[in-house]
């Protein structure tokens, strides 16, 4: 016998690299959810200074979601936050807690999935961030690892190509 679902807070989140998309991209999907009837819709507005960690208030946002529309921009990468957020969708998504829909957005998915070009972590500072942490670099090694992973799995995941849009 399957357990019923539990009521979620959120139909979609939104996760995005605020710089790239918040006024573009994600203001548009934001206002066709909303046209369609989609009102439950989680959109972090806050901006992030280098080094915030990813709130409690956005874990409960994800793990109470439906839906998570991961909007990967050419910047995406270079958030830890957006990494984290990616890796416990990715998670959730795994385990059939959410459906995970990735949003292609100016980047070839490809580079996404290979960790090609812009989506080279170490071109983003996970060499920099390793040496912050040096102290716990297993820690951080086994984080990036799990980065490494999440990106590979969305973009095997069926999703929007609008690298031309």
């Amino acid at each position: 016998m399957e357990l019923p679902r539990p009521v979620r807070q959120y139909d979609v989140f939104l996760s995005f690299r605020g710089e790239d998309t918040r006024k573009g991209i994600v203001s548009h999907l934001h206002g066709a959810f909303r046209r369609k009837g989609i009102e439950k819709i989680f959109k972090d507005d806050k901006t992030l200074e280098i080094g915030d960690s990813i709130s409690e208030e956005i874990k409960e946002a994800i793990h109470n979601s439906k839906f998570a529309v991961v909007v990967i921009s050419k910047n995406y990468v270079s958030s830890t936050w957006c990494l984290e957020e990616l890796r416990m969708i990715m998670e959730l998504h795994n385990e059939n807690l959410l459906t995970a829909v990735p949003v292609f957005y100016n980047v070839v998915p490809s580079d996404v999935r290979h960790q090609k070009g812009t989506f080279s972590l170490e071109r983003y500072g996970c060499s920099r961030i390793m040496l912050l942490f040096s102290s716990k670099k297993r820690t951080m090694a086994a984080k990036v690892q799990k980065w490494r992973e999440a990106l590979t799995a969305v973009a095997d995941a069926s999703g929007k190509d609008l690298s031309k849009w």
